[in-house]
């Protein structure tokens, strides 16, 4: 566990370099798709994706940053109660930006595949205060990704997640950068029919506007608490998309 934290801290430092780089461009970073295929383990993820998708047989796509790549580690445990026989691919990569999503859906072989169902959760790793990203150009890197989605499965359903709250105390800086993207995805994606804009932060905050430690025990990624309490909280919408039986919840 220490060493893939240390994996996604390296990585969101150079991610966060490379976007405010990128800004001198006439998109803005959350709007360019781009790679990481010369980091080790993220070359070697993205081609495991990609020969699982070729495969086919998918109704499922878990679209994320590090926080959807939890769900192979802490979280796999509840992966596999919820989605295990669901044909799920989870295409979480620690560190991942908008953009890094949208370079992932152009290169992978998406045409083998015919989903039922994405969700999506992208966005904490653009909004980082240290990352310089404006706030209201990450909806529209989350809405060019949907795009896609809806560009390669006409009747795809897409789950879009508000982005988590981050952060111990409510004054954490950048929860107000998080809320503010938050609010123009709304705006962005409530009419569109394919997709469901779902805010489930209320799961991971007490009563004094605090995330606990047990449900996130660095305060950004959550435990295996933490992975019940998301799937429960979307299983309603999940099992609506992909037209089965909702699951019970698990234990904690």
């Amino acid at each position: 566990m220490k060493k893939f934290l240390s994996i996604l801290v390296l990585s969101l430092n150079l991610l966060c370099a490379a976007a405010i780089l990128a800004g001198d461009g006439a998109l803005p970073p959350a709007l360019i798709p781009s790679d990481h295929m010369d980091v080790d383990w993220w070359k070697e993820r993205h081609e495991a994706n990609k020969e699982r998708i070729a495969q086919g047989n998918v109704d499922l796509l878990l679209i994320g940053d590090s926080i959807t790549h939890g769900w192979d580690g802490g979280g796999k445990p509840v992966l596999d109660y919820y989605y295990g026989d669901r044909n799920c691919v989870n295409m979480g990569f620690g560190g991942d930006q908008t953009g890094n999503v949208l370079w992932r859906l152009d290169d992978a072989p998406m045409d083998r595949i015919h989903p039922k169902a994405a969700m999506l959760l992208i966005g904490i790793n653009n909004l980082w205060v240290a990352c310089n990203q404006n706030p209201a150009d990450i909806p529209l890197g989350i809405k060019k990704i949907v795009e896609k989605l809806e560009s390669l499965y006409p009747d795809i359903k897409i789950l879009v997640l508000f982005t988590f709250v981050v952060g111990p105390e409510g004054e954490q800086p950048t929860r107000s950068r998080v809320a503010l993207s938050n609010a123009l995805v709304l705006d962005l994606l409530r009419d569109d029919p394919q997709v469901i804009v779902k805010d489930i932060n209320y799961i991971w905050l007490d009563e004094a506007n605090r995330v606990p430690a047990e449900l996130m025990a660095d305060f950004v990624h959550p435990t295996e608490l933490g992975y019940k309490r998301w799937a429960a909280a979307v299983e309603p919408e999940i099992s609506k998309m992909l037209g089965d039986a909702p699951k019970a919840p698990m234990a904690e």
